[in-house]
């Protein structure tokens, strides 16, 4: 098993099913967290204004 999993299919279907997993959990909190990083800029430079 350990000799199969060093073979690059695996090796390259593991990196394949990390980089979607991570990737996409990445990307889906990357971007509300971008949006509301930005609005909360927007509400605090409106609350010091």
């Amino acid at each position: 098993q350990k000799r199969a999993c060093n073979t690059a299919t695996c090796v390259t279907h593991r990196l394949a099913d990390f980089l979607s997993r991570s990737g996409g959990v990445g990307k889906n909190n990357f971007v509300p967290t971008n949006v509301g990083s930005k609005a909360f800029g927007r509400r605090r430079r409106n609350a010091q204004i």
